[in-house]
């Protein structure tokens, strides 16, 4: 009978482990990054769903990486941190330039880094996400970090943006900062293409792979069969690394029967479920323009609506996506 108990203390401790994971942990941005009612929005956001997040996706500038008070306010309510780090000086006015990957690559940002990975450490565990230079391909403020438009010369591009992206990583691993899983989240263009994998710094350097892609139009779409969604899967899931939908957000038509909204959230959340590498997801919860004008689209953009507040209510309450 004793030497049961070995076995079955080590079953029951399998067991605790597993329940304490969630399948898929399921997040959002919510409002501007310079609201200073944002965390209010955000709460405010969660009883609507009628729940709490697992993650809050915060966008933060160059030199303001990380909100620690955001970090900490995260933690007390029982949520992650993924920290969105833009490399423009200032977020409301991009032409004041940003941070160039020559300059990150020459030094001449260590000392910034040094204490910006200082204060992540001192953060201790749990790890907190960072989304590094999202979009790289196709967000314009690449053109300032690169010194040219980025898709007329992906190579070198690719080779600057590896670069930079290597010397801030083995900076911050060098000063102790090792509570941080990197994000490396390229938008649905670059997937598609294959454009990624100019860009694509190692697995060394790399703990999460993400996509960010949305539907733009109030035409009726498919997040099951989009193809960046499909390309994305296809080429990351053998990587070995887990999966993110880092943004994604549908625009919404009160119109329209049946709503794109309710549609892509709908078909996300089954897509999400049966592609098991895809560990979290998270919406983007701001007003959106439609990519081509229509003066009689009377939605409200990204921002949830009708049956596509219920889909996203329904995803976020399915015992796939909750915490246990």
């Amino acid at each position: 009978m004793n030497r049961l108990l070995p076995s079955l203390c080590l079953a029951l401790l399998a067991a605790a482990n597993a329940w304490a994971e969630p399948n898929v942990m399921i997040g959002a941005h919510v409002g501007s990054q310079h609201d200073p009612r944002s965390k209010e929005k955000f709460e405010a956001f969660e009883k609507m769903i009628g729940r709490k997040l697992t993650i809050d996706n915060d966008h933060e500038d160059w030199a303001l990486f990380p909100d620690v008070d955001r970090v900490k306010w995260n933690r007390a309510n029982g949520r992650r941190s993924m920290l969105s780090w833009r490399i423009v000086f200032q977020r409301s006015d991009p032409s004041k330039g940003c941070a160039t990957a020559d300059d990150i690559i020459a030094g001449k940002y260590d000392e910034q880094l040094r204490r910006q990975a200082e204060q992540v450490k001192s953060l201790g565990g749990p790890s907190i996400l960072v989304r590094y230079n999202y979009e790289m391909t196709n967000n314009q403020e690449n053109t300032c970090f690169t010194g040219f438009k980025v898709k007329t010369n992906l190579p070198l591009a690719g080779s600057k943006y590896i670069a930079a992206w290597k010397h801030i990583v083995d900076l911050f691993r060098k000063a102790g900062a090792t509570n941080i899983e990197w994000v490396f989240a390229p938008g649905h263009n670059a997937w598609e293409t294959g454009q990624w994998k100019h860009f694509y710094p190692g697995n060394d350097y790399v703990d999460w792979l993400g996509i960010d892609n949305y539907n733009k139009t109030n035409q009726v779409k498919s997040f099951a069969t989009d193809p960046g969604n499909l390309a994305f899967y296809a080429a990351a899931a053998p990587m070995g690394k887990p999966l993110m939908v880092a943004e994604t957000g549908a625009v919404s038509d009160p119109k329209k029967n049946p709503d794109p909204q309710t549609v892509w959230l709908k078909t996300a959340r089954e897509f999400v479920k049966t592609h098991p590498q895809i560990k979290a997801i998270l919406w983007w919860q701001n007003p959106g323009k439609l990519k081509k004008e229509d003066s009689s689209y009377e939605g409200s953009g990204y921002e949830l609506q009708g049956t596509g507040l219920e889909a996203f209510r329904e995803m976020a309450n399915d015992a796939h996506f909750a915490d246990k």
